[in-house]
This record gives structure tokens, sequence and C-alpha cells, in this order.
């Protein structure tokens, strides 16, 4: 199911994964690990998620050696953990709130997901994971029996929000504040706006 909704392919036996992690520090016992290539190229932090117990990993070099896990090989591992939110968003209700604003997006969020979950079983953005990389993380990441979800959306530039919200699809909204921040990116008020 991994491999179809991120257009990859399975090399390795079929295995139950449990959740997704970005950080071989922080994966738990049957995540799948994504290891994300920037400043510093994530497959070479794949030896450390199995040992920390990852029960599978995406990868864009293919099968690694020294590595007994089942892999699924895609182009872009950024882009294969946005898919694997979109896909996970098939799976939870139509209670998805998006926060995103210049000022106070985490702590709206924390006040809105305190709130519902006094109500629904809800799930939230952990901290400020509010990038291509934390949102499709909190959906991927959110429990089978999620009756709520509030995530969180940052811009660093113009379109992100428009990306987060193909991913999330959220059915409610919420604008924090607009204010003249990221000018350099953005230019001016109303492209923030």
């Amino acid at each position: 199911q991994v491999a179809s909704a991120v257009g990859g392919a399975l090399h390795g036996p079929d295995v139950a994964v449990d959740g997704a992690s970005f950080d071989s520090r922080s994966v738990a016992a049957g995540q799948l690990f994504v290891p994300i290539v920037a400043a510093r190229d994530g497959h070479e932090f794949v030896p450390s998620a199995q040992a920390a117990g990852a029960a599978a990993y995406l990868s864009s070099e293919g099968s690694l050696p020294n590595v007994t896990l089942p892999a699924i090989t895609v182009t872009d591992t950024a882009a294969a953990l946005a898919d694997l939110g979109g896909a996970a968003r098939d799976r939870l209700p139509d209670r998805i709130v998006g926060v995103t604003g210049s000022v106070g997006k985490t702590s709206t969020k924390d006040l809105l997901a305190g709130a519902l979950a006094t109500t629904f079983r809800t799930t939230a953005s952990e901290k400020s994971f509010n990038n291509e990389l934390g949102l499709p993380l909190t959906l991927a990441n959110a429990a089978a029996d999620t009756e709520a979800v509030v995530v969180e959306m940052g811009a660093r530039g113009i379109g992100h929000i428009d990306l987060l919200c193909s991913i999330a699809r959220p059915t409610v909204g919420v604008i924090t504040r607009v204010e003249g921040v990221h000018l350099e990116l953005f230019g001016d008020i109303d492209a923030v706006a």
C-alpha cells in the first residue's frame, strides 16, 4: 500500500508499518523511515533507523548495502512523503482544521487541538511541524481511530500553503493574522495575504 501510494517499488518482503519518521534519532519500532536529502543525505542514517527498529525505508538510491530492511524505491523521498501524507489523509475523517497566518500558528493549533480533544480523538501537528515534511508526517502518524486533525501550515514562499492544502485538504481553515513577515520572499504584504 505504501509503495502504491508513493509510486514506488517494494524491494524485499511485504511488512506492516506503523507511522513514519524522517529522524533516525526518534524513529519508533515499526515505523517507515524516510531519509530526506538536504544539507545531509538522510540515506546515511538508514542503518541507525534499522537499529532503532524501523520496519522499512524509502530510498531514492535503491536498496542500500548492509541494510536488511525492505526498501521502497522512489525518485524523490520528500515528494514521496507528501504523497504518503495525502494517502493517509484519505483514511481520515472530514474534520481537518488547517491553521496558517503570519503569527500565532502554533499556539492557535494547540488551543484548537485542546478544545477538539474534549469531544473527539484528536491528532495535531507536533511542535511546529508546519512544512512540506512535517504536515504529511502528522497525517501519516495519525492513529487509526482519529476523529479530528489540526495541522499547522507555514509558508516560506508563494505557493507553499497551496501545496500543504493539496496534501491535507482541510475542511476548516483558520488564518490567525496577516503581517509583513518574510517580505524578502513575498515582496509585500499583499503577496503575504
